[in-house]
């Protein structure tokens, strides 16, 4: 077999030589024939006679753009009248690489693969909505219901890399623990198998109907499950077509003798009655490493290493460190993604990536224990699928390979899990608390943006935030009243700082909804966030009042007068009953009480009456000429603002009821899972 760059000839002739008794037969004329597509390549000459060698030869010129076999036929003719020669036809092939088609047909295929699970992925979630979200949440009490809900989220988004960013988000937000965090993660890497299971049962013949299919679904569906139907079943087929175009061009270069060298630097099958080399093995890893991190998804890694075996490229021996390798190289986007979040979370992703470590060496050591002279995990994957895939030419490859990523995950879950807070341990031991968690807690809330991608969860996030900016008003406005009694100059300070942080948390949540706006969400989420900047404005109003309070102590102070007892002690009062209908809305949202809400509103209305009451007292006191007037000026403007808090406090309070339809909802299944 001869190769050349596609648009190039040959680099040497074809030719044959044909003899009788040792001796070579001249003038014979031979016929060379294309049986191939006679556009993809043609011949200099057709008929040629032999020379005084008995050698009939000619050139192959191929066309561009095409890669792939050209066959041919050399047939032989009659010489001076006399009948045919008695020949077969003799078979001949070369062939032909087009670097520019391979390269786009190969990347084609791998993108519109990786496009499909995600459109396969996003019409899942809408069908699942809500419960896909809660359900990490759900069945995370112990180390079982965590594996169990890993395995089912990443089997539902064909993601273990956007599962394993999703808990990152979680732990970061405070919703998972480290422990939880690694059972989730466990199960993420059985659950991302099923892609793999998928393309490794030929299915390509279904790839064209369920695109066809999936439009037809797609253009007539009105509702959000109807869409998800129609999403799902669009990806599934755009995944399969994406795996033909990839595997048809696979099997094409499948005996280019460049590519064959090529994949043989990193052979792992054994010499004869030896082992695995242990180089190659490394090396098949490493490649399995690289080629994830490049396309941030091992389920790709996967399906394009079950392609190359079924195109003969891969051998059995060298596929299954490959895919070892992309188990590692998924963990890559976790640790990626925690980057700038909490210490807990960057321990969580962490995590994942010595669990995979740890799961490959003990696999590695497997590969040296033999059974019948073959590694006893490779004889079990071989014995659990049908054909024989250590044949010459193996059988049903595909499903080896497959099967072979998920009883490896199985094994390594099964291994590890009683183990998992000596993990959590050894990542808390590795990652110092580093300068990232100190930056994350000078914020009033950290907003988890890897929470975007499921918007159930981010909305509970932005609830959360929203208690948190609370509790900081509340406290602000209360330190700037004691400020203001005691004359204190001194708190102007923290005040400030205070007013800051609220109004960075203002603006941190407020992107962060603008930001989830763009996601896909459902009518009731949609309505739910304009509720949500409406409560956010109104506790960072309340923030603005503290430093209009505080600014009255400078006024206060110019006056170089003090305020009588009674107004002094009306103000005590007032602030009193503010900071405990601040700190019982913060509980009732926290809780989810109805019952707090209604004594809030109540509060409220007292706080404003009290308000009104206080006014007057102070013109009696006016009249009396118990107070200045440059004084009065203050106490009514202290009074107004501190009037206004209240109402900021009941517009959120009104809201309430909306904020805890949400919460109730989010939290319906696990309250559910705790009943049960």
């Amino acid at each position: 077999n001869q190769q050349t760059i596609a648009g190039d000839e040959l680099p040497e002739p074809i030719q044959i030589q044909i003899g009788s008794a040792e001796q070579p037969l001249v003038g014979v004329p031979v016929f060379f024939r294309l049986t191939s597509d006679s556009d993809k390549a043609r011949l200099s000459e057709n008929r040629v006679l032999t020379n005084n060698r008995g050698i009939a030869s000619t050139r192959l010129v191929t066309s561009s753009g095409y890669t792939g076999k050209h066959e041919l036929f050399a047939e032989i003719g009659e010489r001076d009248g006399q009948g045919a020669y008695q020949f077969r036809a003799i078979p001949i092939s070369a062939m032909s690489l087009s670097w520019t088609t391979l390269l786009i047909d190969v990347l084609g295929g791998l993108a519109l693969f990786i496009y499909g699970m995600m459109m396969m992925s996003e019409g899942l979630q809408l069908i699942a909505g809500n419960r896909l979200k809660n359900i990490l949440q759900m069945f995370t009490g112990n180390r079982i219901s965590a594996v169990l809900a890993g395995l089912g989220v990443t089997a539902l988004i064909q993601s273990s890399s956007a599962c394993t960013v999703m808990v990152v988000g979680f732990v970061n937000a405070g919703l998972l623990n480290l422990s939880q965090a690694i059972g989730v993660i466990f199960g993420a890497s059985i659950g991302t198998t099923v892609t793999a299971q998928m393309v490794s049962f030929k299915l390509e013949t279904l790839a064209l109907p369920a695109i066809c299919v999936g439009v037809i679904v797609l253009l007539i569906a009105k509702r959000s499950n109807s869409r998800g139907i129609a999403y799902t079943i669009l990806g599934f087929g755009i995944l399969f077509f994406g795996m033909m175009l990839m595997s048809d061009k696979m099997r094409a270069i499948s005996d280019f003798p460049s590519f064959k060298a090529a994949f043989q630097h990193f052979d792992c099958r054994p010499v004869a009655g030896g082992s695995l080399p242990l180089i190659p093995v490394f090396g098949a890893i490493m490649v399995g490493i690289v080629m994830t991190v490049i396309v941030q998804s091992s389920s790709a890694t996967v399906g394009i290493a079950i392609a190359l075996a079924q195109s003969g490229l891969l051998n059995f021996y060298t596929a299954v460190p490959l895919v070892l390798g992309c188990n590692i190289g998924t963990t890559v986007t976790g640790l990626l993604a925690s980057m700038k979040a909490s210490r807990v979370a960057r321990q969580a992703a962490l995590s994942a990536t010595v669990f995979k470590i740890l799961a490959v060496s003990a696999m590695i050591l497997l590969f040296y224990l033999p059974w019948n002279g073959v590694p006893c995990f490779m004889r079990l994957i071989d014995l659990i699928t049908s054909g024989n895939v250590f044949a010459e030419h193996p059988e049903n490859i595909g499903r080896h390979v497959a099967n072979a990523h998920t009883v490896f995950s199985l094994v390594a879950v099964l291994l590890f899990m009683p183990f998992i807070g000596t993990i959590a341990w050894l990542a808390g031991a590795v990652l110092p608390a580093g300068k990232g968690a100190a930056d994350a807690l000078s914020r009033i809330c950290h907003m988890e943006h890897n929470l975007l991608n499921a918007p159930s969860a981010a909305l509970d996030h932005t609830i959360s935030a929203l208690v948190k900016m609370c509790a900081v008003s509340v406290e602000a406005s209360r330190d700037a009243v004691t400020a203001f009694v005691n004359m204190d100059l001194g708190m102007e300070e923290k005040i400030n700082a205070q007013e800051a942080m609220i109004d960075l948390a203002q603006h941190d949540i407020i992107d962060y909804l603008i930001k989830l706006t763009r996601r896909n969400l459902s009518e009731q989420q949609s309505i739910f966030i304009p509720v949500m900047m409406h409560c956010v404005n109104d506790i960072e109003r309340i923030g603005d009042r503290a430093i209009n309070i505080f600014e009255l102590v400078k006024n206060l102070e110019a006056t170089s007068s003090d305020f009588s007892p009674r107004a002094l002690l009306e103000i005590k009062e007032i602030e009193l009953n503010l900071s405990k209908t601040g700190q019982l809305l913060i509980d009732a949202i926290n809780e989810t009480d109805y019952t707090m809400i209604e004594k809030v509103i109540k509060n409220c209305g007292e706080i404003s009456m009290l308000a009104g009451r206080f006014e007057y007292n102070h013109e009696v006191r006016l009249r009396s000429k118990d107070c200045s007037v440059e004084n009065g000026v203050i106490y009514v403007e202290l009074l107004a603002n501190l009037d206004r808090i209240s109402a900021h406090l009941l517009n959120v309070a009104e809201r309430a009821q909306d904020i805890f339809r949400h919460r109730l909802a989010f939290r319906h299944d696990e309250k559910g899972r705790t009943d049960i």
